[in-house]
């Protein structure tokens, strides 16, 4: 494996080993609780991870058949659940089943119906809507029940269908032209930078006079040194697990592929920020049709970002500003 990829998955799970650890320590969580739940959320980042590392696909890739890559990412999914729903008394044969069958759904597509094609087909449409359906049904809900009150788990399901949905586009249909990756370019930075400073006003003024947003003042984290800790976190976070995943699945995908089937690339991009705009219907109460135009208007800016930076990274970090800016700001 290559040593990039070694060392910040080395340094991920010793940093977010400590979080977890420090979190069950101040909610006085048992130490027999705590460390499953922990690990299942190590090996699922660990396996996420590894669809972001370009080098580490392609070595998976040339060695393995599609069919055995489908496997695998079903084994990813489901060994996590199991990690921590076993030592705890929370797993169910249902919850197993559901899970099997949302992570087997989007890779089975191009594994029995495989495509090569530059545009959009019915199959990056199945596998798309897989993924959607799971994020927006809820499901994850019902499948990562958590043995301690008030501790939701459900998040270790977003980031498995992220990874599953990495690898049934990425590995099984081979798209290109996503520039999916964790690593941030000077360029890509430059890019989203940019596209973040256009946005702001226009975001800022739409959200204001919708009534949608209101400015809110910073709550610092106890001492005031770590507030940049925070900052520097939270966009992190929201780089890595909120913003690649959507953007590889309406720019890397929708916007990328779009161009090529509809012959422009604004109008790809404009169809792109549509559906958008209309996945964040709904946000709080449904339908927020407030927030789905701010986040089709944003998406239009992502979408910019895509185009002039060629990658999904430079629309990720304009995505991670705009969500860091959102949570830390205004209400």
């Amino acid at each position: 494996m290559p040593r990039a990829f070694l060392l910040a998955l080395a340094a991920v799970n010793a940093v977010l080993a400590a979080a977890g650890a420090v979190y069950a320590s101040r909610q006085n969580i048992p130490a027999a609780t705590a460390a499953p739940i922990v690990a299942a959320f190590l090996l699922q980042i660990s396996f996420y991870m590894v669809t972001g590392f370009p080098e580490v696909r392609r070595k998976l890739e040339e060695r393995l058949s599609p069919a055995v890559l489908t496997a695998l990412s079903v084994l990813a999914a489901v060994a996590p659940y199991l990690v921590y729903s076993l030592p705890t008394g929370v797993f169910e044969l249902t919850a197993l089943a559901k899970l099997t069958a949302v992570a087997a759904a989007p890779s089975l597509v191009f594994l029995l119906w495989p495509t090569r094609s530059r545009a959009l087909t019915w199959q990056d449409a199945a596998a798309g809507g897989a993924v959607t359906a799971a994020v927006l049904s809820r499901i994850f809900t019902d499948i990562y029940r958590s043995p301690v009150p008030g501790l939701r788990l459900e998040a270790m399901g977003r980031i498995m269908i992220i990874a599953v949905g990495a690898t049934a586009f990425l590995s099984l249909r081979r798209l290109e032209g996503s520039g999916f990756q964790f690593r941030m370019s000077r360029a890509d930075l430059s890019v989203g930078l940019r596209q973040f400073a256009w946005f702001l006003p226009l975001g800022l003024a739409v959200g204001w006079a919708s009534g949608l947003i209101r400015f809110a003042a910073p709550k610092p984290p106890g001492e005031i040194w770590m507030y940049p800790f925070l900052v520097t976190g939270m966009f992190l976070g929201m780089y890595a697990v909120v913003a690649l995943s959507e953007e590889l699945f309406f720019r890397g995908v929708l916007q990328h592929l779009g161009a090529a089937t509809l012959g422009s690339a604004l109008a790809a991009q404009l169809l792109a920020s549509i559906l958008f705009g209309l996945s964040h219907l709904p946000f709080r109460d449904f339908p927020n049709w407030r927030f789905a135009l701010l986040s089709a208007i944003a998406g239009w800016f992502y979408g910019q970002a895509f185009r002039r930076g060629g990658s999904v990274v430079a629309s990720s970090i304009t995505h991670s500003l705009v969500n860091t800016v959102w949570r830390l700001f205004l209400v």
